[in-house]
C-alpha cells in the first residue's frame, strides 16, 4: 500500500484526444500542423422537416466499434440505455480507450487496474439526445398516433413508460459506472463538473488522489457532443459566432462555435511510470483554482478571481512567472470573456509581454464546453513535447485594448514550461502548470 506524500511527482503518461480534426494523438497533431479545422455547416431537421442550420466542429465517421471495445459489453450498454447510439457515452469510452492504449495500460488485466482510478467530467451527459427523443416521440404520440383527446393521466403514463430509463441515465454517476465497468476500474473514482474549467479541476483532483495514496494512476476523461440545443442556448445569450469563426482576443471577435470531442489523459506517480517503462509526456506541477460566485453567464469584469487562480498555480507549482514559455488561454472569443481573461493575464505578466507567448486553440476544434480545457491541455502537451507553437487561427487583428501577445505564425519553439488556463460559466476559474520531465 502506498502512503500519502505531497512530494510525489505526478507525470502524464497517456493522451487520448478525440476531435473534429482527428481521433487519437497522431491524427489530431497532424491536423494541427496543417492548421486544419473541423468546421461544417450543420443542417438541422426534425422528422424530415428542416428547421435551419448552424456552424459546428463536427466529428465525421465516428464508430465506437473502431476502438476494439468488447462488443458484448457495448450491446449490454445499448440494451440497458434503450439506445442504439448513446453518442455522449461512446465519446467517453473512446477517449478512455485511446488514453489507456497510449499509456500501454492493459485494462483487461485486473492486476494492472488494481491501482487505477477514474475521473469523468461532462457538463450534461446525454441531455441533448434526451431533448431530441422527447420532442420526436412526444410529437409522434400526440399528433401522429392519437387522433382523440388524451387524458393527463394517460399521457403521463405513456411518457413515463418511454422515458423513465433514459431520464435515469442522465444522472452523472451512470456514465462513471459504465466506464468503470468497461475498463475494469474498481478503485477510487469520481464524476466532476465545473463548467468549462472542468478539465483543469479534474487533473488537479487526479494529482491529489495519487498523492493521497488512493491510486498510483488516474485516467481523466471528458467529452462533449454539439447539438442544435447548445446552438440555440448560446445564440440566445448572444455568444454564438454566426459566421462560424472563433476569433480569440480579436478586434472583430463575435462569439464561439461549439465542437464535438474531448480527451482522456493518464496521470501517474513517477515511480510507477518509471517502474513500468512508460513514456512520459510531461510532469504536472500543480494548479490554482478560485470560484467567483457572481453570475452564471457573465464574469465579474472588475473582479480578481481569475487572477487569483493564476497566481495560485504559480505559487503552488513553485514556478516564477518568467519561467512560463507558453500560455494557452481559454480564448473563447466573446467580448466580455476575452476582456476579463486578458485583464487577469496582463495584470500578472504585463501588457504585450514577449514571454509567455500565447496560443488560443478553440479555432481548431471548437468550444467543447465541459471537456474543452482537457482537450486543449492534451494539444498543449503535444506542443510542449514537439517544441512546436501552433498559431491562433482566424486572427487578423488583435484587439489593441487587450494588450495580449498572441502567436500569429506557427513555428518551432523550444519550450520547457506550459500554463493552461480556463474561466468557465458560474465563475469556475482554473490554471495548471506542466513542464518537460527531467530526472
Amino acid at each position: 500500500m502506498q502512503l500519502m506524500s505531497k512530494n510525489k511527482r505526478i507525470v502524464v503518461t497517456g493522451l487520448g484526444p478525440l476531435s473534429a480534426i482527428g481521433m487519437g494523438k497522431e491524427a489530431l497533431w497532424k491536423s494541427v500542423l496543417a492548421e486544419k479545422t473541423g468546421l461544417t455547416l450543420e443542417k438541422y431537421s426534425i422528422n424530415g422537416q428542416e428547421l435551419g442550420d448552424y456552424y459546428a466542429h463536427r466529428i465525421k465517421d465516428f464508430d465506437i466499434n473502431d476502438f476494439n471495445i468488447d462488443k458484448n459489453i457495448l450491446e449490454d450498454i445499448k440494451a440497458w440505455k434503450e439506445q442504439a447510439n448513446p453518442i455522449d457515452l461512446f465519446y467517453l469510452l473512446a477517449v478512455v480507450k485511446l488514453a489507456l492504449s497510449d499509456s500501454k495500460i492493459n485494462y483487461t488485466n485486473r492486476a494492472e487496474t488494481e491501482r487505477l482510478g477514474l475521473i469523468v467530467t461532462h457538463e450534461n451527459p446525454g441531455l441533448d439526445q434526451f431533448y431530441e427523443e422527447v420532442i420526436n416521440e412526444s410529437y409522434d404520440f400526440l399528433v401522429k398516433g392519437n387522433n382523440s383527446v388524451i387524458s393527463r393521466k394517460d399521457y403521463f403514463q405513456e411518457f413515463y413508460r418511454k422515458f423513465a430509463k433514459r431520464g435515469y441515465e442522465l444522472q452523472t454517476f451512470m456514465p462513471l459506472f459504465h466506464l468503470a465497468k468497461v475498463f475494469n476500474i474498481h478503485n477510487y473514482s469520481i464524476f466532476l463538473c465545473n463548467a468549462c474549467a472542468s478539465g483543469l479541476f479534474a487533473v488537479e483532483a487526479a494529482a491529489d488522489i495519487i498523492k493521497s495514496g488512493k491510486c498510483n494512476t488516474v485516467v481523466v476523461a471528458g467529452s462533449d457532443c454539439t447539438s442544435i440545443f447548445k446552438y440555440l442556448w448560446f445564440k440566445g445569450l448572444d455568444m454564438y459566432a454566426e459566421d462560424g469563426k472563433i476569433k480569440p482576443f480579436a478586434k472583430n471577435r463575435n462569439g464561439f462555435v461549439t465542437g464535438d470531442g474531448g480527451a482522456g489523459i493518464v496521470l501517474e506517480d513517477l515511480y510507477s511510470a518509471l517502474e513500468r517503462g512508460a513514456h512520459i509526456y510531461a510532469e504536472y506541477l500543480g494548479g490554482g483554482f478560485h470560484l467567483e460566485g457572481w453570475k452564471v453567464a457573465m464574469p465579474e469584469i472588475n473582479g480578481d478571481s481569475y487572477k487569483k487562480a493564476i497566481m495560485q498555480s504559480l505559487q503552488r507549482s513553485d514556478v516564477p512567472k518568467e519561467a512560463i514559455d507558453l500560455l494557452v488561454p481559454h480564448g473563447v472569443g466573446t467580448t466580455a470573456a476575452d476582456y476579463y481573461e486578458a485583464k487577469a493575464i496582463t495584470s500578472i505578466f504585463g501588457k504585450n509581454c514577449k514571454k509567455p507567448l500565447m496560443a488560443a486553440l478553440k479555432p481548431y476544434i471548437g468550444h467543447n464546453l465541459g471537456s474543452t480545457a482537457l482537450l486543449e491541455l492534451a494539444i498543449s502537451i503535444l506542443a510542449l513535447e514537439n517544441n512546436y507553437l501552433p498559431k491562433t487561427l482566424n486572427l487578423t487583428e488583435v484587439d489593441p485594448k487587450l494588450g495580449v501577445n498572441l502567436v500569429t505564425t506557427s513555428k518551432a519553439y523550444d519550450m520547457r514550461t506550459l500554463m493552461k488556463t480556463a474561466c468557465g460559466f458560474a465563475g469556475y476559474n482554473g490554471s495548471v502548470i506542466l513542464k518537460k520531465y527531467t530526472k
